[in-house]
């Protein structure tokens, strides 16, 4: 049970990091180490100004990563607590994951079904369109277009990353 808590707290870091960049990653440690925390107490712990950490929370929050606690206080205010669960977490990269397939899956089939050329010196890609407009030439430097080979490298890459979302799915 441990290796599993830690494993949703290293993808909560990932996916924080990955979310909202360093400031997201502070934040999100700071609730790992702490649990539940305000807004104000995260702004305390890491240093961050409140309006920055409110919106990394809100971020958060929107991408399913994190849940909010209310509570009244005795003056009538709503306290907010932030935190998050590895249940929620696994989720929510497991629909990242499954996401990424799909776009991975339709950028190949694009790249396998068109025709695509790129320029030798520059490195630039172009449609059969494009190259077909520009006479095979690369409007940037004038060097003639190569044709690319079909992506067999990411095909794959499309394998591994659904045998990796299969074996995610399997075990939560």
């Amino acid at each position: 049970m441990d290796l599993e808590v830690n494993r949703a707290r290293r993808l909560f870091l990932f996916l924080a990091q990955k979310m909202a960049g360093d400031r997201g990653l502070q934040i999100a440690a700071a609730i790992i180490s702490n649990g539940f925390l305000t807004d104000e107490q995260i702004s305390e712990i890491t240093g961050l100004s409140i309006t920055s950490v409110r919106n990394i929370l809100a971020l958060l929050r929107n991408s399913g990563l994190l849940h909010i606690i209310r509570e009244r206080d005795n003056s009538g205010w709503t306290i907010y607590y932030w935190g998050t669960d590895p249940l929620v977490v696994y989720r929510v990269f497991r629909d990242r994951l499954k996401q990424a397939i799909k776009h991975v899956k339709i950028y190949i089939e694009y790249s396998i079904s068109e025709s695509f050329y790129y320029c030798p010196d520059c490195k630039i890609r172009f449609s059969k369109d494009s190259a077909e407009m520009n006479n095979y030439q690369c409007p940037v430097c004038g060097a003639v277009l190569v044709q690319e080979e079909p992506f067999s490298e990411l095909t794959n890459l499309v394998d591994a990353l659904i045998e990796k979302y299969r074996k995610l799915s399997l075990t939560h």
